[in-house]
């Protein structure tokens, strides 16, 4: 039997969606857009940026319909997709209800994101510094352009950055791409979008994008690198220039300032 290809034209789509699948494509779309129906809100992760920690409190709220144990797999395992999941997922609306969830007034659209410097280097501590699958296009780069074998453990950070500042955001792993093109910046218009480094003081925030009075951090991941506290560890004023010149447009557009140099 052939299965057909089911996937939307990009005729089908509505102006929205169809830039924000343009830019980033239809699978990061699909799989980083987590959307009640119910509560009427799309929340957009961004990798490295508290992402466990919303989805296993978001998750949890939305699994709250469907019974006590389903609550308990989404706080447990956030990042298992292949889990039934309490959300909604792009490719399950009809065209004209995920324009509306993506441009209507009628739904709120949040996310989390991070300084780009201490996202960088947790993504590289967790995906490259343990090995996993993150890291293999970054190793078969390297070995490309040196001719050398090179083991994960062995790339450094300034190598990192070698690979990932020559390719554009829609080509890059989600977990270092620069996040003001992965949420659609421009393309895409967010009631709220909340720094990680503030998230502890805006749970009142998020439930009044949820529509979830009382919203607390039960849920709260804690998952963590400690990214934040390594920082002059890996960072030289060298590297961290390279860091502004490559996050640039998420430095100016996300309201981070600038790292230290010196």
């Amino acid at each position: 039997m052939t299965v057909p290809d089911r996937r939307p034209s990009r005729s089908e789509l509505g102006p929205v969606t169809r830039a924000y699948v343009a830019a980033m494509g239809w699978r990061s779309v699909n799989l980083h857009t987590h959307i009640s129906l119910v509560n009427r809100y799309a929340y957009v992760e961004v990798p490295k940026a508290g992402c466990g920690t919303m989805k296993a409190t978001l998750g949890g709220l939305e699994a709250a319909r469907m019974g006590p144990s389903l609550v308990q797999r989404f706080q447990e395992s956030p990042h298992n997709r292949l889990n039934a999941t309490p959300f909604v997922r792009p490719f399950q609306l009809p065209p004209a209800l995920l324009e509306d969830v993506l441009a209507s007034p009628d739904y709120r659209r949040f996310t989390v994101v991070r300084e780009p410097a201490s996202r960088l280097l947790s993504g590289y501590l967790e995906k490259i510094g343990q090995g996993l699958k993150q890291s293999q296009p970054i190793v078969d780069a390297l070995r490309e352009s040196t001719g050398r074998e090179i083991a994960p453990a062995d790339v450094t950070l300034d190598q990192l950055l070698d690979v990932i500042s020559a390719q554009d955001s829609r080509h890059q792993d989600p977990h270092w791409r620069r996040q003001a093109d992965h949420l659609g910046l421009g393309i895409v218009d967010y009631d709220a979008v909340i720094h990680l480094e503030d998230l502890d003081s805006s749970w009142g925030r998020v439930a009044d994008l949820t529509s979830t009075p009382g919203l607390q951090e039960q849920f709260f991941c804690r998952n963590s690198t400690g990214a934040r506290s390594l920082m002059q560890d890996y960072f030289t004023p060298a590297l961290l220039t390279r860091v502004i010149e490559t996050y640039a447009r998420d430095y100016a557009e996300l309201d981070y300032p600038l790292p230290s140099t010196s």
